[in-house]
Order: C-alpha cells, then structure tokens, then sequence
C-alpha cells in the first residue's frame, strides 16, 4: 500500500514527463497566454465599466440639486413638505440674512408659516457647482407679501447665492445671502 502523497514505482514512469513538461515552450503555450490575456483585459474593462456605472449611480451634487429644487418648490407650492424632509438631516441648519434655522422643525416652520404671509411666489432656482458633498445655487424669488394691520401689501423680490453643504447624502448646512427688494 502506497503513502498518501508518494508514487509508486510501477507508475512513476508515467507521470515524470508531465512534472518536467515546460509549458511555456509548447505549442499551445503562444495560444494559452494569448487567450488567458484576452480574458485579463476582458474581465478588467468589465471591472473598470461596473465602476463607473456605480459611480454614476451615485447621486451627484447636480442631480441631488434638483431634486431638492422639485421638494422645495413643492413645500412652498403645496405645504406638502415630506419630499423636502427626506433630502435634509434632522439637525439641518439655515443661515439667511439675519437669523439661523436651527433642525428641520425650524425650516418646517418657516415654510409653513411664510406660505401664508406671501401670495403669488415665483421661484428660480439655478445649479451652479458642485462637488462631493458641496454645492451653490443662485435663488431668485418674487411674490406679495400680504397686508397685515400695519403693513399694506408689498411686492418682494430675493436674489441670493446659495451654498450647500451634505452628510450623509442629507443636506446638514445652507448658507443662503443676497439683495432684498
């Protein structure tokens, strides 16, 4: 009875060839390697492709803008703020010119409640850059404030650079400045 892992004589013969056989050399070497690259460069095109489509996959800063352009437009359109809410971090934080929303409750608030201040809101958002978890936007906006008991009716008008900063695919910061008219 042989060993485990030792040949037996009788069929050592057999098998010296193919332990000293180069096949580097062979005929069928030149095909092998040409084959075998062939695949290479194939599997590495296909690599490379699955990455750039899931990068691409990936939302960009444009793509992101405008979907946030669509939610926020809906909220000040319709009051229908959900789409808004999933685009931003519970903690988010407004700069506008002379005061900080502090958390989503607070930009909920502040659309809630200037829906009904304003009438007639026209808004032009424009993507302007963007990279990574960064972009700016240009903001322009008109409408009518509404009369109150002290104040008659007003024609308004915003134009405002806009930069956006994201964590965790969510907006965490916005820095809005510009002209009132």
């Amino acid at each position: 009875m042989a060993r485990r892992g030792l040949l037996r004589p009788e069929t050592a013969h057999v098998y010296a060839p193919i332990k000293t056989a180069d096949l580097t050399h062979s005929p069928y070497a030149a095909i092998f390697t040409s084959h075998m690259r062939k695949q290479l460069l194939t599997l590495v095109i296909l690599t490379t492709g699955f990455s750039i489509l899931s990068s691409c996959a990936q939302s960009s800063p444009a793509a992101f803008a405008s979907r946030f352009v669509e939610a926020e437009n809906k909220a000040w359109g319709t009051g229908d703020v959900n789409d808004l809410k999933a685009l931003e971090s519970d903690d988010v934080i407004y700069h506008l010119p002379g005061m900080d929303l502090k958390g989503w409750k607070a930009h909920e608030d502040y659309i809630q409640q200037g829906r009904q201040m304003v009438s007639g809101l026209k808004q032009t958002w424009k993507y302007l850059s963007g990279e990574g978890n960064h972009f700016i936007m240009s903001y322009e906006s008109s409408g009518v404030m509404r009369a109150n008991d002290t104040t008659p009716a007003t024609a308004i008008s915003l134009d405002y650079l806009c930069a956006f900063r994201m964590s965790d695919g969510k907006i965490a910061e916005v820095w809005m400045n510009g002209s009132t008219k």
